[in-house]
């Protein structure tokens, strides 16, 4: 093979592997755009709201919100009278700078994640909801970080 061929290969190897992280599915809220994890779909989509579900797992579902509400004590009392159980809470940086607080609750043996964060002055939250018997919220398998990370 001659090394025009070669760099043929390699050019068109290339182009297929750029096409696909262009074309990966995005959505927008307030002006930040996220990127939807592999695995999810887009299933209901608002102004200030969207709705992803996995393609494998019809019980796991994440919920993306513009809010304005940053008491998080507030929101373990509200949830835990709702009857959440509340296991843990966390506040961390991500890689890409972002300030998070997560909240760990378990309902009806349903576990929710809920990531409060900022982006550019606009408050977000995003909620995971999925089987006790299902996705983990740890790790690099974390779908919500991957949507944090996206930003």
């Amino acid at each position: 093979m001659n090394l025009k061929n070669i760099f043929v290969i390699l050019t068109i190897l290339i182009l297929i592997f750029s096409a696909s992280a262009v074309f990966a599915e995005s959505f927008s809220l307030k002006n930040t755009t996220f990127e939807v994890p592999q695995g999810y779909s887009i299933n209901k989509t608002g102004d200030l709201s969207v709705r992803l579900v996995n393609n494998n797992n019809t019980e796991s579902t994440i919920f993306v919100s513009v809010t304005n509400f940053t008491d998080t004590n507030a929101s373990i009392s509200s949830r835990q009278v709702s009857g959440f159980k509340f296991l843990a809470e966390e506040n961390f940086l991500t890689d890409n700078n972002v300030s998070v607080n997560q909240q760990n609750y378990m309902k009806n043996e349903t576990y929710y994640s809920y990531y409060s964060f900022e982006v550019n002055g606009t408050g977000y939250q995003i909620g995971y909801i999925f089987p006790v018997h299902g996705d983990s919220v740890q790790g690099d398998g974390n779908p919500v970080m991957k949507i944090i990370e996206s930003i």
